[in-house]
């Protein structure tokens, strides 16, 4: 009798509750801007790269580590699934050679979940000081099987809105490389 006089006052009082009010969609965003105004859409269409592979010209790192966009036309290439991926054909480090494209990162080859334990019916991690886990794999790890989660097409586009982003990288080469795999354990307590 106590839970059901408990469970009439939650729903005495849920339904009682002020309804929700809507959010106007054009107060979204991080412009304070009419976002249907001609003066602030963009006055250009995106031009994506049509060029082939092998052709196109890499536009640099935007900050340290960041992916690097896809240089080439991605006509034909979606969508990216497990079993139908025509990125590896070119980029995995078997075919690197023989494509001349920009190899697979090392990190595309690494997991970092733990390698837990069953004991007693309970999974558990067995080094509970551990926070890094990172371990290299032998194959392709398929947590990065979609290429275009992280890698963008590269686009011509004209944007007037003035960029204060100071870009700063540790390493000089950081601008067309990654170092990831290097210090992916970087600021993590041990």
């Amino acid at each position: 009798m106590k839970y059901l006089a408990l469970i009439a006052l939650f729903f005495l009082v849920a339904c009682n509750q002020a309804k929700e009010t809507k959010i106007d969609e054009d107060q979204l965003g991080f412009i304070d801007a009419d976002l249907h105004s001609d003066e602030t859409n963009f006055k250009m269409k995106a031009n994506f790269n049509e060029d082939k592979p092998e052709v196109g010209i890499t536009i640099e790192r935007s900050f340290e580590n960041a992916p690097p966009m896809i240089p080439h036309t991605t006509a034909g290439f979606f969508p990216i699934k497990m079993d139908n991926n025509i990125c590896l054909s070119c980029h995995m480090p078997d075919k690197v050679e023989e494509s001349g494209a920009r190899e697979i990162s090392k990190t595309h080859f690494q997991t970092w979940r733990p390698q837990l334990v069953l004991k007693d019916g309970v999974y558990s991690n067995p080094k509970e000081d551990d926070k890094v886990y990172v371990k290299d794999v032998k194959d392709l790890n398929m947590a990065y099987f979609n290429c275009s989660q992280c890698h963008a097409p590269q686009a011509d586009v004209t944007i007037d809105i003035e960029n204060l982003f100071t870009v700063e990288f540790r390493e000089k080469f950081g601008i067309k490389e990654s170092n990831l795999k290097d210090n992916i354990g970087d600021g993590v307590d041990n």
